[in-house]
């Protein structure tokens, strides 16, 4: 049973190796899509940041606008007391607490905000350095992967290059012995012309030294030397 679930495991993982070779072949297009998909999500976080950074902004004026009018109504209460206006004096009283209450709330939310603006910002940050580093990274693989196919294209153009010269060595040496060849048949035709005429026997006569009765240069000067003596 447990041979028959390797098996089973086999073929799952049988199944998987097409895909995981297609992945591989195109692994530098799907990073370099990978790092578009990677700017467009940036571009949307910073938009984000943008519209965050404007409700800040926007509550900051509030902040600020509901501070000057809290100034103004303590003054307006403080003076209503004066004038035993105990009345006026209490609603001025209820509109500056609730408003307070408002401020309050107003003023957390600002920094609740400002802080999700920092970790955004930060976020960001280390987004853009690390989409940068990525980007080297590709192309540091694209440079490596057309220097491997220099290094390919170089190794067959050099096993080309060998098979040729192997060629013209093997062309140079085939003409070679046709030509040994020629020149020995020449040799050995030509002896058998010296031995059809004599002249290979006459050689070895006179490497003998035993004279083969044929005149010769030597023999005609030999000649005329005895003549001259014996008229003399």
């Amino acid at each position: 049973m447990t041979l028959w679930r390797k098996v089973g495991t086999l073929f799952r993982a049988s199944a998987h190796e097409p895909l995981e070779q297609l992945v591989d072949a195109n692994a530098l297009r799907i990073m370099e899509q990978e790092l578009r998909d990677t700017e467009h999500a940036m571009l949307l976080a910073k938009r984000e940041l943008a519209g965050l950074m404007a409700t800040i902004k926007q509550l900051q004026r509030s902040n600020e606008q509901l501070s000057t009018d809290l100034a103004q109504r303590e003054e307006q209460a403080r003076q209503a007391l004066e004038r035993d206006e105990a009345g006026l004096a209490y609603e001025l009283a209820e509109w500056i607490a609730a408003q307070e209450n408002q401020l309050q709330q107003q003023r957390q939310q600002a920094e609740q905000l400002q802080r999700q603006e920092t970790s955004l910002r930060e976020q960001l940050r280390r987004a853009a350095q690390m989409h940068q580093q990525y980007r080297r990274e590709l192309q540091l693989a694209r440079a490596n992967r057309s220097a491997e196919r220099l290094l390919g294209n170089l190794g067959q153009q050099t096993r080309g290059l060998q098979a040729h010269m192997g060629d013209l060595a093997s062309s140079l040496e085939r003409i070679r012995q046709r030509q040994d060849n020629a020149s020995d048949v020449g040799a050995a035709l030509q002896q058998l012309q010296d031995e059809d005429d004599g002249s290979a026997l006459d050689q070895r006569l006179q490497r003998a030294g035993i004279a083969t009765g044929k005149t010769d240069a030597n023999s005609v000067l030999a000649r005329l030397r005895g003549n001259a003596s014996s008229s003399e």
